[in-house]
Formats: structure tokens, C-alpha cells, sequence
């Protein structure tokens, strides 16, 4: 999802749908996630060492990244994984199975 599809949807969200919102904001939560485990593949820094540059612990880092755990972080977090990992902001937001497909490259 880029800027301008993410715009859209919060545009068409009634925020009296508690339910709808929040769905839509667990899945931008999960795609995030998804793209800092990708950005960190990509930028080719091991678990150990960019939990201690995002000031995390290591089970931290992997509850983060994990596809089926909980896709909680804080804005820090995220500050510093766009900083570490050298991805444009904007990477964070794309389709994470989309980006996936850099890893392979």
C-alpha cells in the first residue's frame, strides 16, 4: 500500500467504526513490521545487533518481525530502524510481500 492508497482508505474510514478502524490499522501495523524484518535483511544486520541499535531486546525484535506475533512498536523504533536499515520512509509502507521479493534479488 503506498501514501496515496493508505490516504484513501483513512479517508473512507468512519471513525464511529471502532472495528473497521481498528482492522485497518493492525494491518497497517502488521505491513510495517513486516518491512522492518525485510529492511534489516536487506541491509544485511544481524538480530542481535539491530535490537541493541533500536535500544530492544532481542525477543523484542523478533516479536516485531514475526508474521504471526503481536505488531507492536513505538515511533522510536521506528525513527531509528528507517535511519540504521537506510530505507526511504516510504519503503515502510509498500505491500512488505512486495518488497519481499527484494530479498531475493
Amino acid at each position: 500500500m503506498d501514501k496515496e492508497q493508505f490516504s484513501d482508505l483513512i479517508k473512507q474510514i468512519d471513525l464511529y467504526d471502532s472495528e473497521k478502524y481498528n482492522k485497518v490499522l493492525a494491518d497497517l501495523k502488521h505491513n510495517i513490521c513486516q518491512n522492518l524484518r525485510i529492511a534489516r535483511k536487506l541491509s544485511k544486520i544481524e538480530p542481535d545487533v539491530a535490537a541493541q541499535y533500536l535500544g530492544l531486546e532481542p525477543q523484542s525484535l523478533r516479536r516485531i518481525e514475526a508474521v504471526n506475533d503481536r505488531d507492536e512498536f513505538s515511533t522510536k523504533v521506528f525513527i531509528m530502524a528507517v535511519i540504521f536499515y537506510n530505507q526511504d520512509a516510504n519503503f515502510y509502507f509498500k505491500n512488505w510481500e512486495e518488497n519481499e521479493k527484494l530479498l531475493n534479488n
